[in-house]
């Protein structure tokens, strides 16, 4: 209400308290990282123990998917389109302004980006059949073209993320 006296007006003709949260900026990335590279490492890392697991439901699952597999399976999928999203809005376009030499790579990342979410899509349509036989060599697939990506990103970004 200090910031806004119009609030204090507001409260003085009610009897019901209003609520005043107070935010606070903070500085950093996810917990524990001490740099911009570290963090996306972090990033990278989690989507890779992420598909460590889900290959391994896959495997054991036999004929059939459970509801809780498909659910892993499509949050994965979620999660790597929305950080392909920022990184290709937010990332890559403040990078390419700092660094114009970057332009190859990011080009190259784009084009991964591309194929990456096709075969996301690919992995969504198999996951709605009620019995997804060719799943293990989808996920294969993807956890092979996925690893060779974030490899390559984190030898050519992180190097500048942490300069």
């Amino acid at each position: 209400m200090e910031a806004d006296p119009a609030w204090g007006e507001y409260q003085s003709k009610t009897a019901r308290t209003i609520p005043v949260v107070a935010l606070r900026a903070v500085t950093g990335g996810p917990p524990n990282a001490s740099s911009f590279g570290e963090a996306l490492r972090m990033i990278h890392d989690a989507f890779r123990r992420e598909l460590g697991l889900i290959r391994r439901e896959v495997a054991t699952s036999g004929p059939g998917l459970g509801a809780q597999l498909r659910i892993n399976c499509l949050t994965l999928c979620q999660g790597l389109h929305f950080h392909h999203n920022v990184e290709s809005t937010g990332l890559f376009p403040g990078l390419l302004e700092r660094y114009p030499e970057l332009e190859p790579t990011i080009t190259h990342l784009e084009a991964e980006h591309s194929k990456i979410s096709t075969i996301l899509d690919d992995l969504q349509k198999l996951l709605n059949e009620p019995a997804a036989a060719t799943l293990l060599p989808e996920i294969d697939q993807l956890i092979d073209a996925l690893n060779r990506h974030l490899d390559y990103e984190e030898a050519q970004l992180i190097p500048l993320l942490d300069s």
